[in-house]
């Protein structure tokens, strides 16, 4: 019986620790992804953010966020979303994989926002940051991002 109390015991502290470790990993995870994305919206003040789709291969995701001031090629298709009172707005245009139309609600809040009051113009600078992802874990390293950028989906392992 004793024997036996001794096992459960070392399952639950195994099973705890594993617990803890992977939300807390998780959570570091995302809190990188915040701090990347508040020191983007804290540069300079835009009207909002257009995250796009660069490019999907297997598990790996890259996407843009630009800071944009004028609507001047969204397509039909939107989300949007709330960030510390910022506006973020996903491009959908044809996607149609719903992993890739759900992925950023995890991440911000989802709202309804009417954009019809987006003043409508060409965009004369815009200023685009690179997304990646892996497993729905952000990497916040340029280099690999690059790298995926530049490699060919159908070469990767």
């Amino acid at each position: 019986m004793k024997e036996n109390l001794k096992k459960i015991k070392r399952i639950l502290l195994v099973s705890v620790f594993l617990l803890n470790f992977g939300c807390s990993a998780q959570t570091r995870e995302k809190k990188e992804f915040y701090n990347y994305i508040e020191k983007i919206i804290t540069e300079k003040e835009f009207a909002f953010f257009e995250i796009s789709l660069i490019k999907k291969c297997n598990n790996q995701y890259l996407f843009g966020f630009a800071k944009m001031n004028y609507n001047d090629n969204l397509s039909n298709r939107i989300k949007t979303y709330n960030y510390k009172g910022s506006l973020i707005i996903f491009d959908l245009n044809h996607e149609k994989d719903k992993q890739i139309i759900n992925f950023f609600d995890s991440f911000f809040e989802k709202t309804n926002q009417d954009i019809s009051n987006l003043k409508k113009g060409r965009q004369s600078t815009i200023d685009e940051r690179m997304l990646y992802f892996v497993d729905k874990k952000f990497i916040p390293d340029f280099n690999r991002a690059q790298i995926f950028m530049e490699s060919d989906c159908n070469k990767s392992p």
